[in-house]
């Protein structure tokens, strides 16, 4: 037994070696293990930090677009409000009436009665409709439709209605009866150009 004691003990630093071994091994081996677990938690990581870049990036498209579609709006709003002050504030009947009137006696046009109507609101402006009835001949109301565009107010014809009469000719021109009605246009104080921001 003595000699079983002195080979443990000749033999103790190898047991002493492979123990230390055996206890790196198991460092080791944890080590590894916790790198692993380490490697396939930075996997998941990095593509959610992919992920929420990408979705960053999106973010500040739609934010430049979102200004740059401000920037139109607010040009868009501020041209509204521009060709709005450019209509007038009132609709004056008998200055409209007159003005008509004028170009019918100057055209020589007969049997003409102007009937104003009442307005219609609309979101920009406020529209009033004049009921026009005349006998003339094509010429004439040609003349006439063509001074009332060239006019400084902005009018609008709705209707048009044209019919023979049963007067004699103008010479060589057929005589018409003419129907229309002629839009005057005002601004609409109530309306404010909404920017929705």
């Amino acid at each position: 037994m003595k000699n079983l004691g002195n080979k443990f003990i000749e033999n103790l630093h190898v047991f002493i070696v492979l123990y230390a071994l055996y206890g790196i091994w198991l460092k080791y081996d944890e080590h590894t293990v916790a790198y692993e677990e380490t490697i396939a938690q930075f996997e998941p990581l990095r593509i959610e930090i992919q992920n929420n870049t990408k979705k960053v990036s999106e973010i500040e498209e739609f934010q430049k677009r979102t200004e740059e579609s401000k920037v139109r709006v607010e040009e868009v709003a501020k041209n509204i409000e521009l060709v709005q002050k450019q209509l007038p504030a009132e609709t004056n009947d008998s200055q409209i009436i007159t003005a008509f009137n004028q170009e019918i006696e100057s055209l020589n046009i007969k049997d003409t009665t102007i009937v104003p109507q009442s307005e219609t609101a609309s979101m920009y402006y406020i529209s009033k409709p004049y009921a026009v009835k005349a006998n003339g001949t094509f010429l004439q109301f040609l003349v006439f439709f063509e001074r009332i565009a060239n006019a400084t107010r902005i009018y609008n014809v709705t209707d048009l209605v044209i019919r023979n009469t049963s007067d004699s000719q103008r010479g060589r021109f057929q005589v018409i009866s003419l129907e229309t009605k002629i839009e005057a246009f005002r601004f609409n104080p109530d309306f404010k150009v909404e920017r929705g921001f």
